[in-house]
């Protein structure tokens, strides 16, 4: 068994980090595919990916998203093909995570996995000492319901992100997420820079007043995230209708369906995803050491 570290990942082992992704999905009967960018990672050098290579076929590999500065959490995934697992190869690549982590200055991580997979594998969490620590729904439609209101038609605009739309949105995305303006600067700068995501504002009388970035996926699935309604213009509609405005969008380009994740306290999104045509089809466990014992996930 081959392991190696990579920052970023050609175009053949995107490939097979696909395949591999949807190997797992179908055989633990989950639908979150793993995350196969390192555009947000705070130290842009720091290896990203670890995987196992076994005849020049990628059977595992672990992904590190670790979007903060040191001191923050980050969250890792860890796959293996069902065909390899139980002999040791995400023990390997968790300890080899742990050297990454350690060099960059990360000591709090969370594992994520599915409730489906749990369910499948109930002696799981015991066997590798982890337990739930939190959740997310994950979230998916194939098609926008209709748009009802005229009214906010008539106020209300969406389109793609411009240059001069940053300096309204970091003070807003700051609030929505609780997050540093380093970090919003961070995460603005780089959307916009990048050729993915798509990036959506939704304006009110030409006021910025929303945002969301959208990851095209390469089976014309894609996902939202980042999104937000500014604190004052919440419970009116405006989140509804910015979602089901993007979905047309990215219809008319080719896409065929769509994902987000919620937590499940935010009712008022959910509230919003539901009336757009989104239906709860999976939760999203993330997954901490009970105590210090070191097992890996299998």
């Amino acid at each position: 068994m081959k392991y190696e570290k990579k920052v970023t990942l050609n175009s053949r082992e995107l490939l097979q980090a696909d395949q591999l992704a949807k190997r797992v999905c179908a055989f633990d009967h989950t639908v979150k595919e793993i995350y196969l960018s390192n555009q947000y990672n705070y130290f842009p050098e720091m290896p990203t990916f670890i995987f196992a290579t076994e005849k020049e076929q990628m059977v595992g590999m672990a992904m590190i998203y670790a979007d903060e500065k040191p001191g923050e959490e980050v969250d890792l995934r860890v796959e293996v093909d069902p065909d390899f697992r139980r002999q040791g190869i995400a023990t390997e690549l968790v300890r080899q995570v742990m050297t990454v982590l350690a060099e960059f200055g990360y000591h709090d991580y969370n594992f994520g996995s599915e409730k489906a997979f749990l369910e499948q594998n109930p002696q799981f969490l015991t066997n590798t000492n982890l337990a739930i620590d939190d959740f997310d729904y994950y979230m998916q439609a194939e098609q926008p319901l209709p748009i009802a209101n005229d009214e906010l038609a008539s106020i209300l605009t969406v389109r793609e992100m411009k240059a001069e739309d940053k300096k309204s949105l970091i003070p807003l995305y700051c609030v929505a997420f609780d997050e540093s303006a380093d970090s919003a600067v961070n995460y603005i700068e780089e959307s916009f820079r990048s050729k993915q995501p798509v990036n959506y504002v939704l304006t009110c009388h030409d006021e910025v007043v929303g945002y969301s970035a959208v990851d095209v996926g390469e089976d014309k699935i894609d996902y939202f995230y980042g999104l937000f309604i500014a604190q004052k213009f919440q419970g009116r509609g405006f989140g509804t209708f910015f979602i089901k405005k993007m979905m047309e969008l990215q219809r008319a380009k080719g896409t065929k369906a769509f994902s987000l994740e919620v937590e499940p306290n935010n009712q008022a999104a959910i509230k919003a995803y539901r009336h757009a045509g989104f239906k709860i089809i999976s939760e999203v466990t993330y997954l901490k050491r009970s105590s210090s014992k070191e097992k890996a996930p299998e």
